[in-house]
């Protein structure tokens, strides 16, 4: 009778410290959350800028009690590396996935995989997929079409010729960004489109297809570029001896120094409009508030922030070339202009 006193009091000792254990390992889950982020790729700023802004919320976010962790892959712009990835993620538990898709269609299974385990999915950044249960933060791609049309528009009374320096080819939000902007030239048909390259969201793939087609323009009066393409282009028409053009200028540090650059020496006057990095701070911010158990829509807007030559001058001269402008939108900022935004 002896032994089976111990016994059994062994058996419960064993399994009250199983209760503890798992109790222990459940207020520890409870503690953290664990974000996946499935980038694209890494290799430019626009990029390294958004995976900057997204550790930024997380750091702020865990400075509020529950610690934030981001579980960061990069797919070297390959879809079926990026179905791997979501699929390793959902395997591995994380609580969150945010997901720049490199194709609208091909991640689709991965995604419901993912869902299926209770773990949403937030797309953002590289275009929406055709996934439905997703949920999608975006930028207004027409907002941004308008405003830099708008200000090319206003600087030239509407007219000149310009070349075209689009993105990355068969991407989502890169033709969302062309429709745009063809939509908001509709208005000015006296811009007349005199050249088309692709510049990959790339400085050097866009100075390299610029500079090999220079030759053959007539004078270009305006650029029009997506992403990181407008100081390679810049770079192009210096080499050959000639001005730049007028052209927005994007928010990396190449961009915003070649403007303050040509400013200080000629007088060049521009801006800077671009989709902007800090939607990494966003979805960190939306995914948070999902977990938190906050009613977080399916659709969200992200801005697009406009900096004048002034602010850059004041606030970003000096900047290294290889950093990035990027807004940091606070958590509360987001829940009540993004979240809660009708």
């Amino acid at each position: 009778m002896t032994k089976n006193v111990v016994k059994r009091r062994s058996i419960l000792a064993g399994g009250m410290l199983l209760v503890a254990t798992l109790a222990g390992a459940t207020a520890q889950a409870e503690d953290k959350f664990t974000i996946g982020v499935a980038m694209p790729f890494q290799g430019n700023s626009w990029q390294k800028g958004f995976l900057a802004a997204a550790q930024w919320a997380a750091d702020e976010l865990s400075a509020r009690g529950k610690k934030v962790e981001l579980a960061v892959v990069d797919a070297a712009g390959d879809p079926q590396t990026q179905i791997q990835q979501i699929n390793n993620m959902t395997l591995q538990g994380v609580d969150f996935i945010i997901l720049e898709p490199l194709s609208d269609t091909a991640l689709n299974g991965a995604i419901d995989n993912a869902l299926s385990a209770g773990i949403p999915v937030l797309t953002t950044a590289l275009g929406s997929v055709t996934n439905a249960k997703a949920i999608d933060l975006q930028f207004d791609y027409n907002e941004l079409g308008q405003k830099y049309v708008s200000y090319i528009a206003e600087r030239t009374g509407g007219k000149g010729n310009a070349l075209n320096i689009r993105g990355l080819a068969g991407n989502a939000a890169e033709q969302a960004i062309q429709d745009a902007y063809v939509r908001a030239l509709a208005k000015y048909p006296d811009i007349k489109i005199v050249s088309e390259v692709y510049g990959d969201w790339n400085q050097s793939v866009a100075q390299q297809r610029v500079a090999a087609i220079l030759p053959t323009l007539p004078k270009v009066d305006i650029i029009f570029s997506q992403g990181v393409a407008a100081f390679g282009a810049g770079q192009a028409f210096l080499a050959e001896g000639r001005d730049v053009p007028l052209q927005v200028y994007g928010f990396d540090g190449t961009d915003v120094n070649l403007l303050i650059d040509l400013n200080a020496k000629t007088g060049y006057e521009s801006v800077a409009i671009n989709v902007d990095p800090g939607i990494g701070s966003l979805a960190v911010n939306v995914a948070y508030a999902k977990l938190s158990g906050i009613d977080v829509p399916m659709k969200m807007v992200a801005p697009i922030p406009t900096i004048d030559l002034q602010e850059l001058k004041t606030s970003y001269k000096g900047m290294a070339d290889s950093d990035i402008v990027w807004v940091k939108y606070t958590y509360d900022w987001t829940l009540k202009n993004v979240v809660g935004a009708k």
